[in-house]
């Protein structure tokens, strides 16, 4: 720890202060602020596997490609062990798994790779319009938000769009963090970037559980940076039927500029 106590960090921050490391494998502590329902925020229990492995496995090469899956309730202590896949000139592949009294709860695979020269510049990733997060409403704090929620500023682009019965599946939301991490980038992209409530939820006529199954994360820029600390979250559903939705999910910076590319499939218990 730098001349930072823990009283001065955020609560990112906080948590990622637990990381140890020993050998190929990391611990670290979710406390109950990362909580929803009985399993922390697939986007904390990400960015912990991510913080590991760039613990375990230091490089200078940016992750761009992250593929996880949401396997079982991760809470309290856990432990993230990792294996080399493969390490090239160029890339770097990690297995990371995430585990705590539960038993096992999240499998990534991140990839590492640098910029490369090219002739091909093509950009169709263009941020929808929508008002600036100022001139937007909260969303309040409400018993019905999961406990991480608290940790997010949200601010839904048009209407009550964290409400039911519309008729289309989707989220546009400024998201920033209450208190801003300082700690390495993408992981904090990592644990925003889940935010949203699944696309499915706009189409409920009644209240029933989801739960992430995966989140496929593409990272279209090695330096992720935004101004105010503001990210435009999209997520929308194009199929959500017997109980399954699939979503695509992208994340603007405030200058418009395309950030993270993904997919997600959820399953719907309404």
């Amino acid at each position: 720890m730098t001349d930072m106590t823990l009283s001065s960090l955020s609560p990112l921050d906080t948590l990622l202060s637990t990381l140890r490391t020993d050998g190929d494998v990391a611990t670290a502590h979710i406390d109950e602020g990362w909580m929803q329902g009985r399993t922390a925020y697939g986007g904390i229990s990400s960015a912990v596997a991510l913080a590991g492995t760039m613990a375990l496995h230091p490089t200078d090469a940016p992750l761009r490609y992250a593929q996880i899956s949401f396997v079982g309730p991760v809470a309290g202590d856990c432990t993230v062990e990792t294996r080399v896949l493969r390490r090239s000139k160029s890339s770097l592949f990690v297995d990371a798994g995430v585990s705590s009294e539960a038993g096992f709860g999240t499998a990534a695979v991140f990839a590492f790779s640098p910029d490369r020269e090219s002739h091909v510049d093509h950009n169709r990733l263009t941020m929808p319009d929508a008002p600036p997060p100022e001139a937007l409403e909260p969303v309040p704090q409400h018993k019905v938000r999961p406990t991480f929620s608290k940790h997010f500023d949200m601010r839904p682009t048009t209407g009550p769009r964290f409400g039911w019965k519309q008729e289309v599946g989707e989220y546009l939301t400024w998201v920033r963090f209450v208190e801003e991490p300082r700690c390495h980038p993408t992981v904090a992209l990592l644990a925003l970037g889940d935010a949203l409530p699944p696309a499915a939820m706009a189409l409920f006529s009644e209240f029933g559980p989801i739960s992430s199954m995966n989140w496929t994360v593409n990272m279209l820029t090695a330096t992720p940076e935004t101004d105010d600390g503001w990210w435009l979250l999209s997520a929308r559903t194009g199929y959500a039927r017997r109980g399954l939705s699939v979503q695509d999910m992208m994340l603007w910076n405030r200058a418009g500029e395309p950030v993270l590319s993904g997919s997600q499939a959820v399953a719907v218990y309404a």
